[in-house]
């Protein structure tokens, strides 16, 4: 290779690549491909038998081929590089079509905008997913991240194609498709990425706050908490998982109120780095959360009651096959809901699904008759300490 593919390779200066050609040239451990005249200065040059000694001793190590880690102290780059925020409109349109009233749309986009974590409660289970995408949506700006960065003797990909993209104004050709040898123009040990929504279904476990080690590669992947750094980090059915919500409070939500997250390694040595990303966590409520969670917890938003024409915009949604639901249908369903007072975001939910699947079941022949709607009610008022809901009484 010469110097130039070198520093294509590394992401770095052609003079930081001409600099460590000569310190191995020096040391004996790289010779010149054709000539000593041409090492001088673009020549290409290869490993000597003490380099390929050396490359060998180094994959015990690791066999991260990546552009050049940033060191640790260089990491606080990071501290720097966000410019995300949101606008008022785009959030309270993306939260008003899932039925999210203004003042609370409010709440959760300056929680997102302060880098804060919010307890939400309420959300119904069919729609953690679409509340995640939507206030990921609203988010403007970008973020740098270093490809891959070293501590404590170990290297960590920081860059995951599966979770961040690369912003459009700074993508080049093959960025994506072969990150950890990227041929792009700009020789950088940074990447450009709109701000990430990291979203973990069904709750978060232990292993997902540590990094984690490739044992064939031999380098550690950045826990998912980092992957959202300048963006959000959604946890789905939050507090499933008690004990790995606390590590998660440990390691990155009260260390990330100073703008630190703390990487764990296997050998126990403990890693600040800097963090900053905005955390929501579904359906937490005091009564489930431990301790720790508790004090970690910035923001507490409530969007279970579902009042006047919410009802029937968060039923529309779930009844959307208009052949079956026509809209007189969804307004009854959701006058109903309002009268017999389940105005939750779950019962609703309940009863809405119900119906579809009783729809599903009986094909044609399904109609939304006064039987049909009682059952629904019944089978979404069939929850502890509240007595079922009577059509009839209504």
């Amino acid at each position: 290779m010469s110097a130039v593919d070198i520093a294509k390779h590394w992401r770095v200066r052609d003079s930081v690549a001409l600099e460590v050609i000569d310190s191995l040239k020096g040391s004996g451990l790289v010779r010149a491909e054709t000539g000593p005249t041409d090492l001088d200065r673009l020549g290409r040059v290869r490993l000597s038998d003490a380099g390929q000694a050396r490359v060998t001793t180094a994959r015990e190590r690791t066999w991260y081929a990546g552009p050049l880690p940033v060191s640790l102290a260089n990491l606080g780059r990071l501290a720097d590089s966000t410019a995300c925020g949101c606008s008022p409109a785009s959030v309270r349109a993306e939260l008003s079509a899932l039925a999210i009233t203004r003042s609370l749309a409010d709440e959760l986009g300056q929680a997102m905008v302060g880098g804060a974590t919010v307890a939400l409660a309420g959300a119904g289970w069919d729609e953690q997913a679409d509340i995640a995408a939507a206030l990921g949506s609203t988010l403007t700006g970008q973020v740098q991240l270093p490809y891959a960065a070293f501590a404590a003797g170990s290297v960590m990909r920081v860059f995951d194609p599966s979770r961040h993209r690369i912003h459009e104004a700074r993508a080049e050709e093959g960025e994506e498709r072969d990150i950890l040898r990227s041929r792009g123009g700009e020789r950088t040990q940074w990447v450009t990425v709109a701000p990430p929504v990291v979203t973990l279904a069904g709750g978060i476990h232990v292993s997902d706050v540590l990094p984690a080690y490739d044992e064939e590669a031999r380098f550690y992947l950045a826990p998912l908490p980092f992957a959202a750094w300048g963006g959000i980090l959604c946890v789905m059915d939050s507090a499933s998982d008690p004990a790995a919500l606390a590590d998660l409070a440990r390691l990155w939500l009260i260390p990330g109120r100073q703008r630190t997250g703390i990487v764990l390694l296997r050998s126990g040595e403990r890693i600040e780095v800097p963090w900053r990303a905005s955390s929501v966590l579904f359906n937490a409520t005091d009564e489930v959360l431990p301790a720790g969670v508790r004090d970690a917890v910035t923001y507490r938003v409530d969007i279970s009651e579902l009042r006047g024409e919410a009802i029937e915009t968060f039923v529309a949604r779930r009844l959307d096959d208009t052949a079956v639901f026509p809209p007189s249908a969804v307004s009854a369903v959701a006058e109903l809901l309002g009268r017999v007072g389940l105005v939750t975001r779950t019962q609703a939910a309940s009863v809405a699904q119900y119906l579809r699947h009783r729809a599903a079941y009986e094909g044609p022949g399904f109609s939304l008759a006064r039987t049909t709607l009682q059952q629904a009610i019944d089978f979404a008022s069939n929850a502890p300490q509240r007595p079922a809901a009577d059509l009839r009484a209504a």
